[in-house]
C-alpha cells in the first residue's frame, strides 16, 4: 500500500507543478486531495500524474459543478466526504464531523488548517499540510506506505 496525500493547493500552479515533478519520481497507487483545489485548471496540472484522484471539496472550492465534471471525465472521485481504498477524505471544516470520522478504521485525510499533523487514535488522522505554501511558508505533502506516514516538503 502506497499513496500520496495532499491538500490546499489554492491555485498555486508553480507549487502544483513542483509537486507533479516530485511525484513523477515515485510509485504510488493514487492521490488523495483533502480540498481547496479552487479552480479547474489545477486539476489539469494534477492530471499529468496519470493517477486516480480522490478529492474532497474544500470551503474555497467555488466551481463545484465544473470540478465534478472534470473528475467524472477522468474517472476520479469528488465530493464532501469521499471513501478511498484505505479510509476517507474530508476537508475538515467542521471538527464535529472530523471527530465522528475518527471512529472509523484506516486513514482520515483532512486539510483546511494548512498545518501538517498526524494523530493516531482508532484511525490515523492525517493533515498533509498545504501544497500552496501560502499560510505556513512550507509546501508539504505526505506519502503513506504500509501504514507509515512521511510528511515531505517541496
Amino acid at each position: 500500500m502506497r499513496f500520496v496525500a495532499i491538500s490546499d493547493t489554492h491555485d498555486n500552479l508553480d507549487a502544483v507543478r513542483m509537486l507533479v515533478d516530485e511525484l513523477r519520481k515515485e510509485k504510488f497507487e493514487f492521490v488523495v486531495h483533502a480540498g481547496d483545489v479552487i479552480a479547474p485548471f489545477t486539476l489539469k496540472a494534477l492530471a499529468e500524474l496519470n493517477s486516480k484522484l480522490y478529492i474532497a471539496f474544500g470551503n474555497n472550492d467555488g466551481e463545484k459543478k465544473l470540478l465534478t465534471q472534470i473528475c467524472a471525465e477522468k474517472g476520479w472521485e469528488i465530493g464532501d466526504i469521499i471513501e478511498f481504498p484505505y479510509g476517507v477524505v474530508y476537508h475538515g471544516t467542521d471538527p464535529r464531523i472530523t471527530k465522528i470520522l475518527t471512529k472509523l478504521n484506516g486513514f482520515i485525510i483532512v486539510g483546511h488548517t494548512h498545518e501538517p499533523k498526524i494523530e493516531k487514535e482508532e484511525c490515523i488522522l492525517l493533515n498533509p499540510g498545504e501544497v500552496c505554501g501560502y499560510l505556513t511558508g512550507k509546501k508539504t505533502y505526505a506519502i503513506v506506505e504500509d501504514g507509515t506516514v512521511n510528511i515531505l516538503e517541496l
